[in-house]
């Protein structure tokens, strides 16, 4: 009898321990793409990790690298406004995991897929344009011929 119920309690531990592990990476941040999508309604960046989330307002790429000079994105689910090559190359010096924005360049894409990073994205484009859309955003020309994150944060640093 008490061999029946230490495998049974054995038993019973094992399988809370497999819901309970099952359950915490099935939830791996907090914020839903939907919640994502309302947080940069109002603001230009949002970053989620651990358990706290932090917000941040600027244009362009600013933000990011605003952040990077403080903090590295690791482990995080980032929310960028528009993601284009200079910030996705960004977002991966700085080791983001996930990233969700509304707009998002297909440069942008083939360094996310290169690089393994987890993205959503509302609408795909060809390029990020200047904010008239006469151009190439500034930004995108600079690291138009560079694949390197590192040499992209160092060149994009001092904007």
């Amino acid at each position: 009898m008490k061999i029946k119920n230490f495998i049974k309690s054995i038993f019973l531990t094992v399988i809370t321990f497999l819901l309970f592990f099952n359950s915490a990476e099935a939830k791996e941040f907090q914020t839903t793409e939907n919640q994502m999508r309302n947080f940069l309604a109002v603001h230009s960046l949002v970053v989620e990790k651990g358990s706290d989330i932090h917000f941040y307002e600027g244009k362009g790429v600013r933000p990011v690298i605003t952040y990077l000079e403080h903090n590295n994105f690791r482990n995080a689910y980032v929310g960028d406004r528009c993601i284009g090559k200079a910030s996705a190359l960004l977002l991966v010096y700085g080791k983001a995991k996930k990233v969700y924005t509304p707009l998002i360049s297909k440069p942008a894409i083939k360094v996310f897929e290169e690089y393994k990073v987890e993205y959503f994205a509302d609408v795909v484009v060809d390029n990020i344009k200047n904010s008239d859309g006469t151009d190439l955003c500034p930004m995108e020309k600079k690291v138009q011929d560079i694949d390197s994150p590192k040499k992209a944060y160092k060149l994009l640093r001092n904007i």
